[in-house]
């Protein structure tokens, strides 16, 4: 089959998924409260992401048969099919939630939310073998208002990325 056209099938059945239906619905009280547990984001935060996943019909889904291997194990770990989909895409949507800052000495430096796997400057600390945390600066999200951010260097960036690739390449053997 044409690339092009498994592409466009692929879509199709994206549009005609259960979340996808539900694309423009206001998510649950019950749905924000499971993504603020799992991920440490805040209800705002957790309602725009929801929106966000189910309106995006290029994002890659977790096929039926996949789903039914994991299933079991994942809701017992309080995840639903939604947020499994979303946790695959994790490292993606920290990105989308980071920045990178030129300073006037021309030194470029990441901003990084804190959040979900990165809820702590410590936990920052531990991943890239710092001596000591980031600093912190409180900030504004279009989400959630009030956020903090670490502020680090593109090497230690580089390594929370390289965390969060195994962090999905783990989600995605269980």
């Amino acid at each position: 089959m044409d690339e092009s056209w498994a592409e466009v099938e692929r879509m199709a059945k994206a549009v005609s998924a259960p979340d996808a239906v539900d694309a423009f619905t206001r998510p649950t009280d019950k749905q924000i409260t499971r993504w603020v547990s799992l991920f440490n984001y805040s209800r705002a935060e957790a309602s725009s992401l929801i929106l966000q996943q189910r309106q995006d019909v290029t994002r890659e889904r977790v096929s039926d048969d996949h789903w039914d291997l994991v299933r079991e194990e994942r809701e017992a770990m309080g995840h639903d099919r939604e947020t499994y989909e979303h946790e695959q895409q994790l490292g993606n949507t920290l990105n989308k939630l980071s920045a990178t800052i030129t300073t006037s000495d021309g030194a470029r430096i990441v901003l990084v939310r804190l959040g979900g796997l990165l809820d702590t400057p410590q936990k920052i600390q531990e991943i890239a073998g710092l001596s000591e945390p980031p600093p912190v600066e409180e900030g504004e999200s279009d989400m959630s208002g009030s956020t903090r951010f670490c502020m680090v260097s593109e090497e230690t960036k580089r390594k929370i990325d390289e965390y969060l690739a195994q962090q999905q390449a783990v989600s995605k053997k269980s």
